[in-house]
């Protein structure tokens, strides 16, 4: 089953999670990409097996990692299962790739770029971040041993795409995240290997990364999931007029909308628009990222 297809059926249960009587919109059944247990197998090994032959690490004083899981906690119609396994397949096929690069590492202050990627041709585990409209972002951290948290302002707006597979940049991604006030943060192995770990043993990923921020209903409703026949703001509202047509989605969008009304309207605000918050955790694995 490929990624639209998947899609389309994410589409279906974020529907049926707001009948009465059904409930789908936080089902992980099938899902299992974490573990509360520590990221080691029986020996202790956290050594990195599903990335090639990418390095231990490509510079103790410069973490480079990329996104290996994204575990969506909010808005409620991105949690079903069949969303976030493709997610999950996403990011190992490098469909979706999510980059993180920290300077200043030992200073006490870092700044944390990030950003979608591509793979560089010829370079095992490189990747290079794309321009604009997917520039990456940064942000001030405080560093606190093994822990970075954000250190005045979140990036303001970044859009971080995903391909459909046999794709890539610079084709048309299948869906575009358009983020408001990015904040990331989170926690290193101690090798800086990871944030979170990787248990060889059951190929499994413990998350210790954490991500807020927030889709405002207006650019929602100005990203268009072409396979779905409807715009995000029609996803994460459950509020969609005819079908196939993306243009009548949450009320044909503003200034006449009544975002009070859709089946699931928007929980926070952004500038004073309105906006659905998107929370999430991931684990993230160490790259090489080329300028």
């Amino acid at each position: 089953m490929n990624n639209r297809t998947i899609w389309m059926l994410a589409a279906l249960l974020a529907a049926l999670a707001v009948v009465p009587g059904i409930s789908c919109g936080d089902d992980d059944d099938d899902i299992d990409v974490t573990t509360d247990d520590a990221g080691t197998d029986d020996t202790g090994d956290t050594t990195e097996t599903t990335t090639g032959n990418c390095p231990e690490t490509p510079d103790p004083a410069v973490p480079e990692l990329r996104l290996r899981t994204l575990t969506i906690l909010s808005p409620t119609a991105m949690r079903n299962a069949v969303l976030q396994q493709l997610i999950f397949d996403s990011m190992e096929n490098e469909d979706f790739l999510w980059l993180i690069r920290f300077t200043g590492k030992g200073t006490g202050t870092m700044t944390l770029r990030t950003g979608s990627g591509q793979e560089v041709a010829g370079r095992a585990c490189t990747y290079s971040y794309l321009p604009a409209p997917y520039a990456p972002g940064e942000m001030q951290m405080t560093e606190t041993g093994l822990s970075f948290a954000l250190l005045g302002d979140p990036i303001a707006q970044i859009d971080v795409p995903m391909w459909s597979e046999g794709t890539a940049y610079p084709d048309p991604p299948l869906l575009t995240l358009p983020l408001r006030n990015l904040d990331i943060g989170g926690t290193f192995s101690a090798d800086y290997l990871y944030i979170g770990s990787y248990n060889e043993g059951t190929d499994e990923w413990t998350e210790a990364g954490t991500l807020s921020g927030a889709v405002t209903a207006a650019d929602a409703q100005a990203t268009i999931i072409e396979d779905l026949g409807m715009t995000m703001c029609g996803l994460l509202s459950g509020s969609t007029g005819a079908p196939s047509n993306p243009a009548d989605d949450c009320d044909g969008g503003p200034p006449g909308w009544d975002p009070t009304s859709w089946l699931r309207p928007p929980d926070t605000e952004v500038g004073g628009e309105p906006a659905y918050s998107m929370t999430a955790t991931f684990a993230a694995s160490a790259v090489y990222i080329q300028d």
